[in-house]
């Protein structure tokens, strides 16, 4: 393990442990190893500014720009994902079309209250939760209810309970919502059920996960047939920034300013003429943008997304080379459980990463763990046994230990490195134990501690290669 001079020592000694610097030097003597000079970024011990590139860690033999899947793989890898139980992923127009409304409705309002939960610093009284399933209890159904179909107009977030306030597991942490499910992107398709009493929620299926979203994010179709043609996009543009907005519009409020998040796919107009928004498009790319009608039916309209906006026309094509660049795109960016506050944790961030190439990962980690693909168990592995697994393997690949993954990225000097979207840690501060909030996209190397005395590299338990399908 790296040491740092006792100068703004912070030992991190838990999963997602770092190490990192709060001090104000006054020259870089003052600096320990792994630590960058004052004004520069701030890095975990052992890891320099060098290393944030994706150029560190390419072999430069040629095999960084080899193709790992083609398109047609990839469509057969998501196939056979969707079909995997243990995936717990939806194919959403297999979906019966009718269901009880009625039973389902029950079955969501018996919902046991959380505990230990905290709504603006105070406890979460047992009041709150009967409202909510009042709402829930009080929406219209009937027990043959046909299934609506969506397209989500917004990048949203789905939560475990229809409620719009944060619900924190820490009277003193205003960032954490403890039943936050998952993010939902703009043109992502979704079965919708029925929405609550007062309207404001509505209980969908994405591919991915359940639960709710708000209603206004959502724009319904008027019948599956036109759902389907929705999704049907000959020419697609992808959002590789980490997060794309589009231009200010007095003349399309709607679209004004709209964010769009790493792993959208818009459908290209390929044939447009005229103005779009009061704009002649010079300079833009011409995209279909999913709209919602004032009474919340589907609709769509051009949209216009400048030149230099970080997007592909495309799928990014899957080389070791292009995920490194894609992965480290997000390097700081803050970390959002369940995709909250417009951000990834850490198997969001590995699925809406790898969706830029066409991909579709399981939301989580244990489901991530069920695809038919490539695998490593290391659970009952020596230190040395693993370490020969990892030299094995091509950066991009997965690594997971219980609660955590994270993208490989290589071996320096004996030492093996990850990319990762952390949460908080404990660390000693003053000699006292305390939790402390990394929650960001950081680089650091497998030698660091947890909270058992064991590294990371001793408590890995899978490596997962997604381009490497398995045999039927």
């Amino acid at each position: 393990m790296h040491l740092w001079k006792k100068t703004a020592l912070l030992t991190m000694i838990t999963a997602g442990s770092l190490c990192l610097s709060f001090a104000s030097a006054a020259s870089t003597d003052e600096w320990g190893p792994g630590v960058q000079a004052e004004g520069d970024i701030t890095l975990p011990d052992g890891v320099n500014r060098q290393m944030c590139s994706a150029d560190y860690w390419l072999t430069g033999k040629g095999d960084d720009s080899r193709t790992l899947m083609s398109p047609e793989e990839i469509a057969e890898l998501n196939r056979r994902c969707l079909e995997t139980p243990e995936t717990m992923m939806n194919r959403l127009e297999a979906l019966p079309e009718q269901f009880d409304g009625t039973e389902l409705k029950e079955k969501l309002a018996a919902f046991t209250s959380p505990k230990n939960l905290y709504l603006n610093g105070s406890p979460v009284e047992e009041s709150y939760y009967e409202a909510i399933r009042s709402n829930i209890r009080g929406a219209a159904t009937s027990q043959q209810m046909p299934l609506r179909y969506g397209i989500a107009v917004n990048r949203t977030l789905m939560k475990a309970y229809p409620y719009g306030d944060l619900l924190s597991d820490s009277p003193t942490d205003p960032e954490w919502d403890n039943l936050a499910a998952a993010p939902v992107l703009v043109n992502e398709p979704l079965a919708v059920y029925f929405s609550t009493a007062d309207g404001n929620f509505s209980y969908v299926r994405s591919m991915i996960c359940s639960g709710w979203v708000p209603s206004a994010d959502i724009a319904v179709c008027q019948d599956k047939s036109q759902w389907i043609e929705a999704q049907k996009m000959e020419h697609v543009l992808v959002v590789t920034g980490e997060k794309v907005w589009l231009e200010a519009s007095s003349a399309d409020p709607e679209a004004s300013e709209k964010m769009l998040t790493m792993g959208t796919v818009l459908e290209l107009c390929t044939d447009q003429e005229g103005m779009v928004a009061n704009r002649m498009p010079w300079g833009n790319y011409v995209v279909w943008l999913p709209s919602r009608n004032p009474d919340g039916s589907y609709a769509r309209k051009q949209a216009l997304i400048p030149a230099n906006r970080d997007v592909h026309m495309g799928y990014l094509r899957l080389t070791t080379e292009n995920l490194l660049e894609q992965a480290l795109k997000s390097l700081g960016n803050r970390y959002g459980w369940g995709g909250m506050l417009n951000s990834q944790d850490c198997s969001s961030y590995v699925r809406e990463t790898y969706r830029c190439f066409g991909l579709e990962l399981p939301r989580n980690t244990s489901w991530q763990a069920a695809m038919p693909v490539k695998k490593t168990d290391m659970k009952d592995l020596s230190a040395e046994q693993k370490a020969a697994v990892l030299d094995t393997l091509a950066p991009g690949a997965i690594l997971q230990f219980p609660g955590h993954e994270m993208f490989y990225l290589g071996e320096k000097n004996g030492e093996y490195y990850v990319l990762s979207d952390i949460s908080s840690v404990m660390g000693k501060i003053d000699g006292q134990l305390e939790r402390l909030r990394v929650r960001s996209v950081v680089l650091n190397s497998l030698d660091m501690k947890r909270a058992s005395g064991k590294t990371w590299m001793d408590d890995l338990t899978l490596a997962i290669i997604p381009w490497e399908m398995t045999e039927q």
